[in-house]
């Protein structure tokens, strides 16, 4: 969909239509933002599948009502998550090309110009493979504070079994987060 949009995007600005270019502009966000959606619910019923064993769409209407309960907690972790998987991304990239450029520059010094270029493209595939990596990390994060939320819901003080210090944990990123929406 977003692919028709964009040609037909391209159109209008070859006609030079202003007003439906920016129509157009509109649209391409709302499906964006509306396939962004798509993709977080989607995640979150398969945890909720994997959790309870129910159906997708009992899942999913589970998970959303779940994160909207916990809309607080579940925002701050999610960030401080991302937060945590681009660096990820970033420190095993620089890492690897660090590492190549050292084992390129000691055994193939004499036959290259410059060791810039296969240091970057390193960095490329490394970034990629990283990616994947911090993506499976990325969603064993969303499960588990899925899990713990459930079971925060689902059981009362010693019933529980998330340990204490994840407990502890989570409460404080929900009043870290709470103080910067009452700041902004």
């Amino acid at each position: 969909i977003r692919a028709i949009i964009a040609k037909f995007q391209k159109k209008a600005k070859e006609m030079n239509a202003q007003i439906a270019e920016a129509l157009l502009c509109c649209c391409q966000c709302c499906v964006l933002c509306f396939e962004k959606c798509l993709k977080f619910l989607n995640k979150n019923a398969y945890i909720q599948t994997a959790m309870f064993g129910t159906n997708f769409c009992v899942s999913a209407k589970e998970a959303f009502f779940l994160i909207m309960r916990n809309a607080a907690r579940i925002g701050a972790i999610a960030i401080i998550s991302e937060v945590i998987t681009f660096v990820g991304r970033i420190f095993v990239s620089c890492v690897t090309a660090g590492l190549a450029y050292i084992a390129v520059s000691e055994m193939l010094r004499d036959e290259l110009y410059s060791v810039a270029g296969p240091c970057v493209m390193i960095f490329i595939i490394a970034f990629f493979v990283s990616d994947m990596f911090m993506d499976v990390f990325d969603m064993a994060i969303a499960t588990i504070l899925q899990c713990f939320v459930a079971d925060e819901e689902m059981f009362e003080g010693e019933e529980r079994y998330a340990e204490g210090a994840l407990a502890k944990w989570v409460d404080t990123q929900e009043e870290e987060s709470e103080r910067t929406l009452k700041v902004t």
